[in-house]
């Protein structure tokens, strides 16, 4: 190999180490940047973004969040908002958007009594496995034409997407076809956003070997 050649080689593996390394960190800086335009524009909109600088903003709208949220711990903050829900669910409109928005956040708030637990099903065919959640572990309402509940006893599972676990899929499956996972809501948002990069893999093998030794289990 010609010197030309080897330093043709090096300046490539510079770049490509360069890139990798620089990268996270250009991630980061942008998703802070987006994170810090959404939380102040509701401010520079109020007072005009010429007035107040965008990192001002941010803060005035960190402390505004941050004071909302002990406004909800006590009694009377969880009147006031209770009341200002009520209202916001009279208007047309606004109502139906409010209410959606706030069940989809609600239910990815990682709170246990939301996402009750991590399974591994076959999904969407036989052989091949798919991570779930469980929502509800008795469903019922979903009454047919001739007043059977066809949903009945089944449990309600939501299949998310990789690498965003907030869009998927909802299903009803038994619960004898599901597979409960040794791992917390946690560590299974972690596996999905990062495809399995950041598997957990002493647990997760551990089940898929179980599976595997027992498929009837």
């Amino acid at each position: 190999m010609s010197k030309h050649d080897s330093m043709h080689l090096n300046i490539k593996s510079d770049f490509f180490t360069g890139l990798i390394v620089l990268l996270p960190i250009f991630a980061t800086i942008w998703i802070l940047n987006l994170v810090i335009s959404i939380l102040s524009g509701p401010v520079q909109t109020l007072f005009g973004e010429k007035t107040i600088h965008p990192m001002v903003a941010f803060v005035i709208s960190a402390v505004f969040i941050t004071l909302m949220g002990m406004l909800a711990r006590n009694i009377i903050g969880r009147a006031v908002l209770n009341y200002v829900e009520s209202v916001m669910g009279r208007i047309p409109i606004i109502s139906t958007i409010y209410k959606s928005l706030k069940q989809v956040i609600g239910t990815f708030s990682l709170k246990k009594d939301k996402l009750l637990s991590a399974v591994l099903l076959e999904y969407p065919r036989k052989g091949i496995w798919a991570m779930g959640f469980i929502t509800r572990e008795k469903s019922e309402g979903m009454v047919n034409q001739e007043g059977v509940d066809i949903v009945e006893g089944k449990c309600s599972v939501f299949v998310p997407t990789t690498p965003n676990p907030t869009s998927g899929y909802f299903i009803y499956i038994d619960r004898k076809d599901l597979h409960e996972l040794n791992i917390s809501i946690e560590e299974s948002i972690k596996i999905l956003m990062s495809a399995g990069v950041l598997s957990p893999s002493a647990n997760l093998d551990k089940n898929i070997e179980d599976l595997e030794e027992d498929p009837s289990s």
